[in-house]
């Protein structure tokens, strides 16, 4: 990784409107299941709605086979071809709102690379800062994983949630909802809507959902058990894939802090997500 190194601190700015439409197309697909819609009563949009601004909106001679973008300009060049979102934590200073102008500000913080179960990883860190003015509203610090196309083995997966829930809520997510929820972020990966090509080539039984649709539901449903409508702080932890019609739990319960402890199982109880919510 040292051909690398010279990218880590490279840094890029963009700036946009939070319009409503986007939060439109996200009530569209989670309202009816997650408990908290995507605006509240006062106009603040949801924790995870940040996700539906700064889309990757480049070219289609700019994109690679799988549907992101090329790399080469934020992201450097890596050989590995196959990319996975694994894990986000998120922290709020202060609401958004409809209207307000957002300055997006993303920093690469760290390369490295790492033997996993499966082969060679590169793990890319990159800190999102989210500013309304002066102020920084939201940040996020996102890992993402890197690697070579590879079959996919359900057996490797034996972590279990193995936790007693205070609420527990049954999600099934068709391809329509998928399509939608890309659509709505503007996220060209094609594991997300294209069977033969997650088949055939990402080496999936199926269409792969979004780890961030996963991850909204579990918060959403966290804070509407909670009889709230936001966090200072959520973290989440992809465990193992979730595909097209498959049937899970979200599920949560109260830790020994006031923090929430939440997850997301598959019906055998092997764990397809963890998160951390603080109030």
């Amino acid at each position: 990784m040292s051909d690398f190194k010279d990218w880590v601190g490279r840094r890029v700015r963009a700036t946009g409107v939070v319009e409503s439409w986007p939060l439109a197309g996200l009530a569209g697909v989670i309202d009816e299941i997650s408990g908290v819609g995507a605006v509240a009563a006062k106009g603040d949009i949801h924790p995870c709605a940040h996700w539906l601004y700064f889309v990757p909106n480049v070219p289609g001679s700019r994109l690679g086979a799988d549907g992101h973008p090329v790399r080469g300009d934020f992201i450097p060049p890596l050989p590995q071809v196959s990319r996975m979102w694994a894990k986000s934590v998120m922290t709020y200073a202060s609401p958004v709102r409809v209207g307000e102008r957002l300055e997006k500000i993303s920093t690469l913080a760290s390369i490295e690379r790492k033997q996993g179960k499966t082969g060679s990883l590169v793990f890319v860190e990159i800190d999102n800062e989210y500013r309304c003015g002066d102020s920084l509203v939201r940040r996020e610090r996102q890992t993402l994983v890197y690697h070579d196309h590879r079959a996919y083995e359900d057996s490797v997966f034996t972590e279990r949630a193995g936790q007693k829930c205070d609420w527990s809520h049954e999600v099934q997510f068709g391809a329509v909802d998928l399509f939608r929820y890309s659509a709505v972020t503007f996220n060209g990966h094609r594991i997300h809507y294209d069977a033969d090509y997650s088949r055939m080539v990402e080496g999936y039984p199926g269409i792969v959902v979004q780890g961030q649709l996963i991850a909204t539901v579990i918060l959403s449903q966290a804070l509407s058990r909670s009889g709230v409508g936001s966090c200072r702080q959520f973290t989440f932890r992809a465990v193992k894939p979730i595909f097209c019609d498959q049937r899970f739990y979200v599920e949560g319960r109260v830790g020994d802090h006031g923090n929430i402890i939440a997850w997301a199982r598959q019906e055998d109880g092997r764990l397809n997500m963890m998160a951390e919510i603080l109030l």
